[in-house]
């Protein structure tokens, strides 16, 4: 049965895997366009357009732009410009971590979460792990990170079997990751603690292939 399960992966997903050297995590990774969180993230990414025209708006009027949470999230991105390299990630990730008070609901909830968008959390000042990813993720391209090099991340917390979110960002050719549990930006390839399951970008949702799989069909393209 495992070799029939690996065949067919070959097949359906073999010509749309995306190279593991391209995705965090080391892991390659196939179209998931029916996943439960797909409908979350194509919904964040279209307010996310109105959000980025209000906070357009504020950046041209600063001194009357009427909301709280669009001058804080303008700040922090104004002042990681200023930093270089990894430290204007680090910025990011420190600064939405701690403007954030965390509620744990990803880890509890079996069906798609409601996710906020940066705007949104920031006023309400509390979200889930979701919600300080994808703050994070729009932050990051607000700072000029391509959208080819960030990814939103569900993973699963091996100890715990529970899911979290969490921001890759690709810098210098490595994968960064930054978590709302850790104020220090570390390497993907030294996050052990993770199993990634999803990841979300800027056009799709896509899923890790398992390692067995992934090598049936690096493999198979090799042949």
């Amino acid at each position: 049965m495992r070799f029939v399960y690996i065949a067919l992966m070959i097949v359906l997903f073999g010509l749309n895997a995306q190279a593991e050297d391209a995705e965090p995590f080391g892991r390659a990774t196939v179209p998931a366009p029916q996943n439960l969180y797909g409908a979350n993230w194509r919904e964040i990414l279209n307010d996310w357009t109105v959000e980025r025209g209000t906070l357009d708006r504020c950046r041209a009027e600063r001194e009357s732009c009427p909301s709280r949470s669009v001058l804080q999230f303008q700040t922090m991105i104004d002042e990681a410009r200023g930093q270089m390299g990894r430290a204007r990630l680090g910025y990011i990730n420190r600064a939405i971590n701690l403007a954030i008070r965390p509620l744990h609901y990803l880890a509890n909830y079996k069906g798609p979460a409601i996710w906020q968008t940066p705007l949104a959390t920031l006023a309400n000042g509390a979200g889930d792990c979701t919600d300080y990813a994808i703050a994070k993720y729009f932050a990051l391209g607000e700072i000029g990170i391509p959208a080819n090099d960030r990814r939103l991340v569900v993973v699963k917390v091996k100890l715990l079997g529970e899911k979290h979110a969490v921001v890759a960002v690709r810098e210098d050719q490595h994968w960064l990751i930054l978590d709302n549990r850790n104020m220090a930006i570390v390497d993907a390839a030294d996050v052990t603690q993770y199993v990634p399951l999803l990841e979300f970008d800027h056009v799709s949702v896509r899923e890790f292939l398992k390692p067995a799989v992934a090598k049936a069909t690096r493999a198979a393209g090799a042949s």
